[in-house]
């Protein structure tokens, strides 16, 4: 299989998960909009969310709404942060958060962060460990390596990964979207993108250290003012 850098979101109720993570793909074209506004084409971030809500099946008269839709008091008040956090074992995690409540985020974040036995990092400390990538997943179309790398010789690319079910093309972010057209236009089904934070490198977690970890990520997950969370966990 391809290196899958994608973390699936993973809840009893996939009804349930669904609703929690369309909500939050809708935050942040919210967020996008108001600081960018509604064109996508001069919008990069509204035009990452919308690219990514579509990867995660928000329809399109949604994602509509949530652009050109009236705003309502909460979301005008709704404040962006990035948290970097110091886990177990020389675990690095990112999480943003999207709320009208930073008071209520600190101190949920501040509970996770104690039953993780984490602690708080200075700004950049842990992200300098990650980099944004692009990341597409596709079919193998009939094509060979060889002539994938002709089709997308004029791009900058990070790397290319394939095996029975599809390639894995990872490019730098300002080649992402002409490296996701170009695939398109040449009949490549898209089974996934996104533009993401990849870390540089992984660690190994002991399996009491892995179970701290998914109890922080699954209280993350269901916490409606965090967006995301990256981590270096393997």
């Amino acid at each position: 299989m391809p290196r899958k850098h994608l973390i699936a979101n993973q809840i009893n109720k996939k009804q349930q998960s669904n609703a929690k993570l369309w909500q939050k793909l809708a935050k942040e074209i919210k967020a996008a909009v108001k600081v960018g506004g509604t064109d996508p084409e001069t919008n990069y971030r509204l035009k990452a969310a919308i690219d990514k809500a579509l990867t995660y099946n928000l329809s399109k008269d949604s994602i509509n709404r949530n652009i050109y839709g009236n705003s309502n008091k909460e979301d005008d008040q709704l404040i962006e942060a990035e948290y970097e956090i110091y886990g177990p074992g020389g675990l690095g995690i990112i999480v943003r958060t999207l709320s009208d409540n930073p008071n209520r985020v600190i101190s949920s974040l501040n509970g996770y962060i104690s039953k993780l036995k984490g602690s708080l990092a200075k700004p950049n400390s842990v992200k300098i460990n990650f980099q944004e990538q692009g990341i597409i997943l596709t079919d193998l179309n009939n094509y060979h390596d060889e002539a994938l790398l002709e089709l997308l010789i004029d791009y900058e690319l990070i790397d290319i990964n394939s095996d029975e079910e599809g390639y894995e093309i990872i490019t730098v972010p300002n080649a992402y979207y002409e490296v996701k057209k170009k695939l398109e236009a040449a009949g490549f089904k898209i089974h996934h993108s996104e533009l993401k934070l990849i870390p540089l490198l992984y660690v190994q977690l002991t399996p009491e250290q892995n179970e701290m970890f998914e109890r922080f990520s699954a209280s993350c997950e269901n916490d409606d003012d965090i967006q995301w969370i990256v981590a270096n966990n393997q």
